[in-house]
């Protein structure tokens, strides 16, 4: 029988503070020179600005002097360029920028396709769509100038693809009012040129030697809404989320003072869900948030009770892995639906022979099943080589228990050292993406190497996706999932 030594870690607090900039560029526009693009719902944008700023200044501690405030005919086109070219440009390799902006989004046509692009207060309704307009390729090409800054950007504005369905319920006598895209009267309807929704937008290329986080209050069918139940003090759903994700710790699944991106965009997705699940006439096409960069979903968001000075923007793949990194990672909070139970039971003694882990989970899904060591050595138990060789694809059925070794691994887990830990378990209701390699790892201690440069990003980066993200024509859906652990610990 194979010898296998179970190591697992302790919880250890990620001291980190939020992915948030040193300098920081502020847009809310409600009132637009043109007003048929005026907000119907009024002051939305403008509240949204004024708390992120509030965010900014307050929770994460940065001097006012840091923050560029831009709101309705402050924003022009220029204004904003100016800010992203001259504000921003202004701070210093290592440190922080942030973009924010709150008002229409709209998608234009292009020679090649599609690209999206957000209205500042000057734009202009002309034949065949919209002029003066902010590509927003344009201001990524802008932010990814400043190498080696750390770049947080947040849209609360509609994705491309949306003011077609927008002028479609217009036409049915209906309009949306909380939606942030044009919605076009009748006598203006027939300029805007708009593409097929199964287009793919056209990307700006990704910026270089830059890190760079991308925040977006919807998916590419969906429309950004404007809270409604606040009336009449109106905010964006997702901002509303976003800050108090941050600002309260709601986000902090796990509850130790960390909020990780992937538990913002949880919450920020779960908040949006629930709002749509209230307002289904104004959310057809459902709300979900998006985050999207280079290793975005691995990054630390906010400390919550933190300082803006300590570890910001820090990598959960980096130095030593710890339980409690891979629960920030992982984002769900612990969950009654999943169980794990150590078999036999601990404390165990030292040459106790034959152990093993129980999984059982309420609902169907798809298991990963980790150890970290106190010392921090990774252990992937499940999926894993010999499951994959017998057929099993990582699924676990409500009610039937996956047993990690059991008879068909020909291997057996002996405690042979002193130690203690934790074991997580995932249980993801859809499918993850993930490689073959990640699913047919044998189950031995994973370089840490490894495990920062891929199993954790691979991981993460799958959480991150929607179930259903390979169509923009598909109403995105976040990938539920269920989150157990078990301390065990092996005696002398």
């Amino acid at each position: 029988m194979r010898k296998f030594r179970i190591a697992v870690g302790v919880m250890a607090l990620v001291g980190a503070t939020p992915a948030l900039a040193d300098k920081a560029l502020i847009v809310g526009i409600d009132a637009y020179r043109a007003d048929q693009l005026s907000a119907e719902l009024k002051g939305g944008a403008r509240a949204d600005a004024l708390r992120m700023q509030a965010m900014l200044t307050g929770a994460l501690g940065y001097d006012k002097s840091d923050v560029r405030l831009l709101l309705d005919d402050q924003a022009t086109g220029t204004a904003i360029l100016s800010g992203l070219r001259d504000w921003l440009g202004d701070s210093k390799s290592g440190e922080r920028v942030f973009f924010y902006f709150a008002g229409k989004g709209q998608a234009a046509k292009t020679g090649s396709g599609r690209e999206d692009v957000l209205l500042p207060f000057d734009a202009t309704m002309q034949p065949g769509g919209f002029g003066n307009t902010l590509s927003r390729n344009e201001i990524d090409r802008q932010l990814g100038k400043l190498a080696g800054r750390r770049i947080t950007e947040v849209i609360d504005s509609s994705h491309a693809g949306t003011v077609t369905r927008a002028i479609s319920v217009e036409a049915s006598g209906g309009g949306n009012p909380a939606a942030r895209s044009p919605q076009l009267d009748g006598s203006t309807r027939s300029i805007v040129v708009e593409p097929a929704l199964g287009d793919e937008p056209v990307a700006a290329p990704a910026p270089v030697g830059t890190d760079f986080v991308k925040w977006q209050a919807v998916s590419p069918a969906q429309t950004a809404l404007v809270d409604e139940e606040a009336a009449p003090a109106y905010r964006g759903v997702f901002t509303t989320a976003f800050a108090d994700g941050i600002e309260k710790g709601l986000a902090d699944a796990n509850g130790n003072g960390t909020v990780s991106n992937q538990e913002l965009l949880d919450y920020v997705r779960a908040q949006s869900s629930a709002y749509c699940g209230r307002h289904r006439d104004r959310c057809e096409m459902g709300l979900t948030p998006m985050l999207s960069g280079d290793g975005a979903a691995l990054k630390v968001a906010a400390v919550v009770g933190g300082t803006a000075s300590a570890g910001s923007g820090e990598a959960l793949n980096q130095g030593k892995p710890t339980a409690d990194k891979i629960l920030d990672l992982l984002g769900a909070k612990l969950s009654d639906s999943v169980s794990v139970e150590q078999i036999p039971p601990s404390p165990v003694r030292l040459g106790t022979r034959d152990m093993r882990f129980k999984v059982t989970s309420s609902q169907d899904g798809f298991l990963i099943l980790l150890s970290v060591s106190d010392e921090g050595e990774v252990v992937q138990l499940f999926p894993n080589a010999i499951a994959a060789a017998h057929g099993k694809d990582g699924r676990i059925r409500a009610g039937s228990p996956i047993m990690v070794p059991d008879a068909s691994y020909g291997m057996r887990f002996d405690a042979t050292s002193v130690t203690k830990g934790t074991v997580l378990a995932l249980v993801a209701v859809d499918p993850l993406k993930l490689s073959k390699g990640f699913v047919t790892r044998k189950i031995d201690v994973i370089p840490q190497d490894e495990v920062n440069g891929s199993v954790l990003p691979e991981l993460a980066d799958s959480l991150a996706k929607t179930a259903n993200a390979d169509s923009v024509k598909a109403n995105a859906k976040a990938i539920g999932r269920s989150v157990a652990t078990m301390r065990y610990e092996i005696v002398p």
